[in-house]
């Protein structure tokens, strides 16, 4: 780099620096303030160490440049002067020559840069580059701190608001890794009936819900501890058996390294919101049901029928596997089965005989017509209904009524009402018919595995047959 290039350098480093020159020979203390001049907009000039020292009083300088030998105060003195009152404060020493004596006294204050006289410009502007340099970049350090600060301030005062917005509003808990809980707000405690001490360092098993399955936690956890979010309603039981629903997120916390440190669960108390949609849904349940009665009771059927053919379609649907939301909704929408046979002619419907070909046909239609009463709405409790009127009359091998869906194409709801209607149809009295004994039933549910029935759910059903019975005998006519 030439001097040039390194005094522009220089130049752009130098803002809002100042510079203490202090030299008693006035010709040297010229022609050197001409040349800071150029690079600084700040220079001022004592004559001697006194003047110097007492301009130092008045304000502090970025840098000092001094002489040694200089009547009144020599350098050493400004120097320790200026020392004791900025310890830190950057000093150029000048002089023709440096005695060891003083050499040594200057160490000890902590001066590094030295100039010997004549001063030659290369060897002020390489001193000065150092000095400037490090200013530069401690003030450059400073700001940054200051911002962060400033930054750690401000963003330590909105999360501070932040959490007390989230205190007020939601129940907050934090877990460790192991699953004990380290911190509860008040919501939690008001929530639960748990003071904050009996439930510090225990696990959350202090407010499980019996009901919950074992499956719900694992999964739960399993997300979690595969640092993804997990989101979901959970049912807990306060300290007096009550219990209460929460609408959850919970949220691992990372370290630098991506690893776990613990858990933070924000959740909302919305138990008063599911007793309102439980009571809708019993209330719509309620509805379904006394409406399926009536359908049946129209064609000689009891109003048990349909109650056994919700439980069996509930206990089966849970052994397939279903999800508690689907088995919900199968049970509730299983009554509507058979509601289009309220569009059926009496004369087919309270036949005595046999129906002939045309009359089958027609009482055929009674899926289609339920089909169409119940797919116009959009509730899902009556779009299973709406599935389950139109497919519980489909068979596994395509032979069935109204499409002739085949297989899996046949939706699941559909597939185990049919093997529920007609498992409660065969061990059933009916005005047409006695009762099948069981060993007769399994053996045609058998026969019919893979033809008219699914033969996985064929393959459950006779497995827990004796539960299946169990249902039938209870709710018997």
């Amino acid at each position: 780099m030439t001097l040039k290039e390194r005094i522009n350098r220089l130049s752009s480093l130098v803002d809002g620096m100042s510079v203490l020159y202090v030299e008693d020979e006035a010709l040297i203390r010229e022609n050197i303030k001409l040349f800071l001049d150029t690079i600084f907009k700040d220079v001022q000039t004592a004559s001697n160490g006194i003047e110097g020292f007492e301009l130092y009083k008045e304000r502090k300088f970025d840098i000092v440049i001094t002489d040694i030998l200089m009547p009144e105060m020599n350098g050493i003195e400004i120097v320790q002067k200026i020392k004791e009152l900025s310890p830190d404060q950057p000093v150029v020493v000048i002089s023709a020559c440096l005695e060891s004596a003083y050499l040594l006294e200057l160490i000890n204050l902590g001066i590094i840069q030295f100039l010997l006289k004549p001063i030659q410009t290369e060897q002020m502007v390489e001193v000065l580059d150092e000095i400037v340099t490090d200013i530069y970049n401690k003030r450059k350090t400073d700001e940054l701190n200051n911002r962060l600060q400033q930054e750690l301030v401000h963003q330590s005062r909105l999360l501070q608001q932040y959490k007390e917005v989230v205190d007020v509003s939601a129940i907050v808990t934090q877990t460790d890794i192991n699953g004990n809980i380290t911190y509860v707000n008040d919501a939690f405690c008001n929530t639960t009936g748990y003071r904050y001490d009996e439930v510090i360092l225990k696990s959350h098993n202090i407010v499980r819900h019996p009901d919950v399955s074992p499956e719900f936690y694992k999964n739960l956890w399993d997300t979690i501890l595969n640092k993804e979010t997990w989101h979901g309603v959970i049912r807990n039981l306060s300290r007096d058996g009550n219990q209460y629903i929460t609408n959850a997120t919970i949220r691992p916390i990372l370290d630098e390294y991506d690893n776990i440190i613990d858990f933070i669960s924000i959740s909302y108390n919305t138990t008063e919101l599911y007793n309102i949609n439980e009571e809708i849904w019993q209330t719509q349940q309620e509805m379904l049901l006394t409406l399926g009665e009536v359908g049946e009771t129209r064609s000689q059927e009891t109003g048990n029928h349909v109650r056994r053919v919700a439980k069996f379609a509930k206990l089966l649907g849970a052994l397939y596997g279903l999800e508690e939301d689907e088995l919900r909704l199968l049970y509730s929408a299983a009554p509507m089965h058979d509601i289009g046979k309220i569009g059926i002619a009496d004369s087919i419907l309270l036949k005595q005989g046999k129906l002939d070909a045309d009359e089958y046909e027609s009482i055929k239609k009674h899926t289609k017509i339920g089909y169409e009463i119940l797919k116009r709405c959009n509730r899902p409790l009556l779009q299973a209904a709406a599935i389950i009127a139109h497919e519980h009359h489909e068979k596994w091998d395509g032979t069935g009524y109204p499409n002739a869906v085949e297989g899996e194409n046949i939706h699941i709801y559909g597939r185990i009402i049919a093997l529920a209607d007609v498992f409660d149809a065969l061990v059933s009295e009916r005005v047409y018919k006695k009762a099948w004994d069981l060993e007769t039933t399994v053996a045609y549910l058998l026969d019919q595995r893979a033809k008219h029935f699914d033969p996985v759910l064929v393959d459950i059903f006779v497995e827990h047959i004796d539960k299946f019975h169990e249902i039938f005998l209870r709710y018997k006519d």
